[in-house]
């Protein structure tokens, strides 16, 4: 009986390695010559034709993306040393001439906001006399918080003291208003205006 012997594996043929690296040969050189092309156009792209399509004039001169770039970095940079320069100077209020005149400021506002209503009042005590009262000079007084009026009332004849006492009971009324010192009430006669009684009254604020 006749013995059957194992047939061995084909291997690889000289052909089909020269082929392949045939082909190697063939496709990497054109590959070479397209990424070398491709690199310099993108160098030539980024140095030559980017910063001629996205330049812009400011001020009367060009400037390309990169410059554009250096100063904004330096404006930041300048902007962040004003803004610490400024919070040294404001920031700690206590002390410093912008804390008095903040806090002059904010007491201010409230004493002629008053005084407009002081004015307001007066008109209103003689509706039928609006200008009986008059109001010649107002002081402020921060440190004791505190208006001084000082004006006469006239126009109105014998009543001028009466028409003052209703004009201190209604200050006394405002709830802005801690206390009202009154005038000494007086009544006198003059040749131009008649009679009136002038007065100097203190109003110590809330």
């Amino acid at each position: 009986m006749a013995a059957h012997l194992p047939v061995p594996e084909k291997a690889p043929s000289v052909a089909s390695r020269v082929s392949f690296a045939h082909i190697l040969q063939r496709v990497g050189m054109p590959l070479l010559i397209f990424t070398s092309v491709f690199t310099g156009a993108l160098g030539v792209s980024r140095v030559v034709i980017l910063p001629a399509l996205t330049a812009v004039e400011i001020d009367g001169h060009t400037q390309d993306i990169s410059a554009l770039e250096t100063e904004a970095t330096t404006l930041r940079d300048t902007l962040a040393s004003l803004e610490q320069k400024r919070d040294r100077e404001i920031i700690p209020l206590d002390g410093t001439a912008y804390r008095t005149l903040a806090d002059a400021k904010v007491t201010a506002h409230y004493p002629l906001d008053l005084l407009h209503s002081v004015r307001d009042i007066a008109a209103a005590v003689v509706p039928e006399h609006p200008g009986s009262i008059v109001i010649s000079e107002i002081a402020y007084q921060p440190l004791e918080h505190a208006l001084s009026l000082t004006g006469d009332v006239r126009g109105v004849g014998p009543s001028s003291m009466t028409v003052l006492a209703q004009f201190l009971e209604i200050l006394r009324s405002d709830e802005r208003i801690d206390s009202v010192t009154p005038p000494a009430f007086t009544r006198l006669e003059d040749p131009t205006i008649g009679q009136h009684s002038p007065f100097t009254l203190s109003l110590k604020l809330r």
